[in-house]
């Protein structure tokens, strides 16, 4: 069974495309919505080229896997991410 390693504390990340970022340079994201609405989470590489979108229900949280300087933003709410890692 996976666990969850907890690298940083969970930071607010505001809707919009101008609040991408690399959740410090992590390579797994935890990603809460909590917002009370659908967010579309994208993930783009540092040069803002699109990677991939998922849509996030409220009151949901995904892990997302990236690389380092990939970015993260999403669409429709705010989240909130923490770096993140697995254990074995």
């Amino acid at each position: 069974m996976a666990r969850t390693l907890i690298l940083a504390a969970e930071t607010p990340l505001a809707a919009g495309i101008g609040n991408s970022t690399s959740v410090g340079n992590a390579t797994v994201v935890r990603v809460l919505n909590d917002s009370g609405s659908t967010v579309v989470l994208h993930v783009q590489d540092s040069s803002f080229t699109g990677i991939g979108s998922i849509t996030m229900l409220n009151n949901t949280s995904e892990l997302v896997e990236k690389k380092a300087s990939d970015l993260i933003y999403g669409i429709g709410g705010a989240l909130k991410v923490a770096k993140v890692g697995f254990t074995g």
